[in-house]
């Protein structure tokens, strides 16, 4: 098992445990970059600082971190873990992200375009009309 706030996690997993609900997707980067594009529903945390974030993660949440890197993800998990938080690095960063063909919500608006898109076979949602 990983050391506390050193375990990372693909680009791929992160946002399948996001789409379950299994994890809450934390956005480190700098505002400017927050704003050019984000992980859909993400809460905004610059500097890994729940503090200073807009909203703060519910206690006891598992977060997934992106930042700019993975190396920036990895030291941000470990800030966020030291506050309590169990937290997880995301291996890559936006790029990796966009690059999946993932959705990017590139707004500073909570409520719009929150699919995280992607292909989620392994999900547990199934379409009514499938049935």
């Amino acid at each position: 098992m990983a050391e506390k706030g050193k375990e990372k996690i693909s680009v791929d997993e992160a946002r399948q445990q996001v789409a379950r609900g299994e994890a809450v997707a934390v956005d480190v980067r700098s505002k400017e970059e927050w704003i050019e594009g984000h992980v859909p529903g993400a809460i905004h945390l610059p500097d890994a600082d729940a503090e200073a974030g807009t909203k703060q993660p519910e206690e006891g949440a598992r977060l997934m971190v992106i930042a700019d890197g993975t190396k920036s993800a990895t030291e941000a998990a470990s800030k966020l873990s030291d506050q309590g938080y169990e937290a997880v690095a995301v291996d890559g960063d936006m790029g990796d992200w966009a690059s999946e063909d993932f959705n990017v919500q590139p707004t500073e608006d909570p409520d719009e375009d929150t699919e995280l898109g992607g292909d989620l076979a392994s999900s547990p949602i199934e379409d009514e009309d499938s049935q």
